[in-house]
């Protein structure tokens, strides 16, 4: 038997070869990233059910501009704040339905309490905010 060409490839330039395989086969092309300036949101009807920590929710609602948004044209969901009677800092949410005055949310207390809430629409980032026990207090859309 006759072989046309052998030479002797060392085992080191063979594990080079071998490794530069693997790790160009794997190569995906650049992704655009998403930020604030280029997020697209004109796609997404309902985006109540995306949590609440997700980092596409934040961009969402920083999108939104509550101060020029007519009650009958939005859907959103807010971070809120506010302050009890004793001026400790209340922090949480509000889901607002598109054409509606009304929503729901969670405000959490100083002791990490969650308290479910009904929340009305004042008007310029206001919102009213009532749990089961009768207790009220005025939120701010945090910007």
């Amino acid at each position: 038997m006759t072989y046309l060409f052998m030479a002797k490839i060392p085992q080191s330039a063979l594990a080079c070869i071998v490794l530069l395989f693997f790790a160009f086969s794997g190569c995906e092309e650049d992704k655009e990233i998403v930020t604030y300036s280029n997020l697209d949101v004109s796609h997404i009807k309902d985006f109540q059910y995306i949590p609440k920590d997700s980092v596409i929710c934040r961009l969402i609602s920083q999108h939104q501009d509550f101060h020029t948004t007519q009650i009958e044209s939005f859907e959103s969901h807010y971070d809120v704040i506010g302050f009890d009677k004793e001026g400790n800092e209340l922090t949480g949410y509000a889901d607002v339905e598109k054409g509606e005055r009304y929503g729901k949310g969670i405000i959490e207390d100083e002791t990490g309490r969650e308290i479910e809430i009904d929340v009305e629409w004042m008007g310029d980032g206001k919102l009213k905010a009532k749990d089961g026990q009768g207790n009220i207090w005025e939120l701010t859309i945090e910007e």
